[in-house]
């Protein structure tokens, strides 16, 4: 986490201090409900700041519906003068006080937002795993491990799939995630943990002892590309499964949840999509004959990622932390929520009230 990016370190430096506030202040001995309270109410925060920029979005959305007849006008008039076309659309915009970015300005916002919170949850992840490290090699393991389930789901920082397996990050994911480029040495948690974290990697062949030019020890990746880490590492996390207060099944073949979380963020997102493309105002007939006819290409484009988009939910939730699915989740209820709102309220009077046109 160290060389990451500045937001992403402030986010998750952000939520694990959340979380770990929360869990010390409930006395929580399970994390699980913990963590998803915590993702709740950053995601719930993110939302909030973002609203004003759904509200503009929605005002943009209908002002250019309203301007769009004479936009047409414009299209019939000077149809064969693209230039001169372009500037009397500009003009009339310009009057009207519609901006034709406006519609894009919460995916200019949100998607930055979700690459930070994929990444965030990555290092948060990756640093429970760490954690965990520590505690199966002080006797701990099986408690932490037990701290971890929510609900259905094994391990809320693991997928919630159906692969057998899934309940911990298996020896060759953690060779892949943490050897690449001494990866692991970047972690903040690592340097805050360094001696012990060493001792232990260094036990499991992830890293071997060499001296640097003046004479002290430096702990090394394995130059064996992670066989002798693999098998050593399936041997020191395998026993923390087979404890009585856990949920039973072998390592090897138990699944961590039943995939509920994938379907319901596919299904929410399209849900949430679905409900803002009935909202919007209905556009112009399109020309279908015309292939760079706007409102053909905008209608096209808007029901393909219609159906796009919650397959790609699922996709995403199925093999990432069940943490960035509950924030998928939660964002699309929220989005939803804010949708059914602005649609009562600002779409709702604006429609019923004349534009205003700009004097000069």
């Amino acid at each position: 986490m160290s060389t990451s990016f500045f937001l992403v370190r402030w986010l998750y430096a952000a939520m694990n201090w959340v979380y770990t506030g929360m869990k010390s202040l409930f006395n929580a001995s399970n994390g699980g409900w913990v963590v998803v309270l915590t993702i709740f109410l950053f995601t719930l925060g993110i939302k909030l700041v973002t609203v004003f920029s759904d509200v503009k979005s929605r005002k943009s959305s209908i002002q250019m519906q309203q301007i769009q007849p004479d936009l047409d006008k414009l299209k019939k008039k000077y149809g064969n003068d693209p230039q001169r076309l372009n500037t009397e659309q500009r003009k009339l915009m310009k009057e009207r006080g519609v901006s034709s970015f406006g519609g894009c300005l919460p995916m200019l916002i949100m998607l930055p937002l979700l690459f930070m919170f994929f990444e965030a949850f990555r290092a948060w992840s990756n640093q429970q795993t760490l954690s965990l490290m520590i505690d199966i090699a002080n006797g701990k393991g099986a408690e932490t491990f037990a701290s971890f389930r929510f609900l259905w789901i094994t391990n809320i920082w693991r997928p919630d799939n159906l692969l057998g397996g899934g309940t911990l990050m298996k020896g060759s994911e953690f060779w892949s995630t943490f050897a690449a480029t001494n990866n692991v040495k970047n972690f903040i948690f690592y340097q805050n943990n360094a001696n012990v974290l060493n001792e232990i990697l260094y036990k499991l062949h992830f890293f071997t002892i060499t001296t640097n030019e003046s004479g002290a020890i430096e702990y090394v990746l394995a130059n064996d590309g992670g066989l002798a880490f693999v098998k050593a590492y399936e041997a020191f996390v395998l026993p923390i499964t087979g404890n009585e207060t856990l949920l039973g099944g072998a390592y090897e073949s138990m699944s961590n949840g039943f995939a509920i979380l994938p379907l319901l963020a596919g299904a929410t997102t399209f849900l949430s999509s679905w409900i803002m493309q009935k909202s919007q105002p209905k556009p112009a007939e399109p020309d279908k004959k015309d292939q760079n006819d706007p409102a053909a290409q905008t209608q096209n484009m808007t029901k393909w990622m219609t159906y796009l988009m919650p397959l790609m939910s699922v996709f995403f939730c199925w093999r990432y932390d069940s943490t960035f699915a509950f924030y998928w989740i939660f964002s699309n209820i929220f989005s939803l929520a804010v949708t059914l709102i602005i649609n009562a309220t600002v779409v709702k009077k604006m429609q019923t009230e004349p534009m205003e046109v700009i004097k000069k």
